[in-house]
């Protein structure tokens, strides 16, 4: 971590990296791994090195998730002076960086979709730029992490209130979306049948922390 993370620092934070991360995403990852090609971004420099460790197969996906991520983050406005302070926040104890940065990276290692990664993104921008404070941060990028990716798309159906029961979902996706502190329930019907059991229909909506991450995350 010692190298890696002022090597994803700096190519966060400096524009003219972040350009050159946009045309990594379009030419893929197969494209970066070419004899110098883009080794001048210090994260990739990093990852690829001189004997191309970047074939191994999680120094890949590490360099595609964190490619998103980049990308993602200068997606969105975000001030010089609130870089800067930022900067400085890293740079005033180098324990700051190793946290926040670091964590981003492990996070970015373990996903294997890049809608996660995208979110991440999302949630880090929001976070340096003061939306949300770090321990937030840290439930919104927990939560996405154990979700699964197919219930992303029920969650934002229930946000927008195109699904507001179980009816009208499969159920066990609504549960797990519920565990997580998601959604919350109430009864609306409950049948019992002496060949299927019981079965109990729910009314859902998105919590406050379901909706924050539905209006960060879009």
């Amino acid at each position: 971590m010692d190298k890696l993370v002022p090597a994803f620092e700096t190519t966060l934070f400096d524009p003219t990296l972040s350009d050159m991360c946009v045309e990594m995403a379009e030419l893929g990852i197969d494209s970066l791994l070419d004899e110098g090609l883009f080794k001048s971004v210090p994260i990739v420099g990093f990852l690829v090195g001189a004997a191309k460790t970047a074939q191994n197969i999680h120094d890949r996906n590490l360099l595609k998730q964190t490619v998103k991520f980049i990308n993602t983050f200068n997606s969105k406005t975000l001030s010089q002076s609130q870089k800067e302070k930022y900067k400085a926040h890293l740079h005033s104890d180098s324990k700051f960086a190793e946290e926040e940065l670091g964590r981003v990276l492990i996070l970015l290692n373990s996903n294997v979709d890049i809608k996660k990664s995208e979110l991440l993104a999302k949630f880090y921008h929001a976070y340096v730029e003061e939306k949300i404070n770090w321990d937030f941060f840290c439930e919104l990028s927990d939560v996405t992490t154990r979700m699964f990716i197919t219930d992303i798309q029920l969650l934002y159906a229930v946000y927008n209130k195109q699904v507001t029961d179980t009816t009208q979902c499969e159920v066990y996706r609504a549960d797990r979306l519920i565990a997580l502190g998601l959604l919350d329930s109430a009864m609306k019907s409950m049948t019992i049948g002496s060949h299927t059991g019981s079965q109990t229909q729910r009314y859902i909506q998105t919590n406050k922390f379901g909706a924050t991450f539905c209006e960060l995350g879009k």
